[in-house]
């Protein structure tokens, strides 16, 4: 018995051994599938909580790119409208140039010869002419007879009315502060416009 007895235990033993072994590996299995399970149920609230992330991403980027819309719809009005405020501030200013230079025409006024006449005129009522066509928004035909000297003929003529251009041109340009624009006519006469 005594011989029987150390082997029994030792086979006792090592039968509490295997059996403390495989509660150990049930305890780890058991863990780890409670450790799978969390993991799995881990990985669905962060996938969940992520396409609600990325959901509201979305929605605040379209809400910011629909704010943009409406800024840069709101940026294109603001520059139509300065377009439109700096062209009626163009006309303000050429109307208010025009009525100035209509009370001065007097200034570097000159006597010229109209067409085919005898009597001397003042060039300043016919810049006053000119004037008040281009606040009209047209020009004015201006008469290629119109000369410096009478009874002129040939080259001498010829000069005389271009001298006449030339000083009636130069007399408005000092008034509205620009070159008006010439065109000579089919006729031979000029059409002079504001600028």
């Amino acid at each position: 018995m005594s011989t029987q007895q150390p082997s029994k235990k030792r086979t006792l033993a090592a039968a509490a051994e295997a059996l403390v072994e495989a509660a150990s590996l049930e305890a780890d299995s058991m863990t780890q599938k409670q450790l799978a399970q969390n993991l799995d149920s881990l990985k669905a609230s962060f996938d969940s909580n992520l396409n609600r992330v990325v959901q509201s991403v979305k929605s605040s980027n379209e809400a910011f790119d629909a704010k943009i819309n409406t800024l840069n719809q709101h940026v294109a009005g603001v520059k139509d409208e300065i377009v439109a405020l700096k062209s009626l501030l163009k006309e303000e200013t050429k109307q208010k140039t025009l009525e100035r230079a209509l009370s001065l025409t007097d200034i570097d006024s000159f006597e010229y010869y109209p067409s085919r006449s005898y009597q001397k005129s003042n060039s300043g009522e016919l810049v006053k002419k000119a004037i008040k066509w281009f606040m009209l928004g047209s020009g004015m035909i201006l008469s290629s007879d119109y000369c410096m000297k009478q009874n002129v003929y040939g080259n001498e003529a010829t000069t005389s009315n271009e001298d006449f251009r030339a000083k009636f041109i130069e007399q408005i340009k000092t008034l509205i502060k620009r070159e008006p624009r010439v065109e000579k006519q089919s006729n031979g006469n000029f059409a002079i416009y504001y600028s």
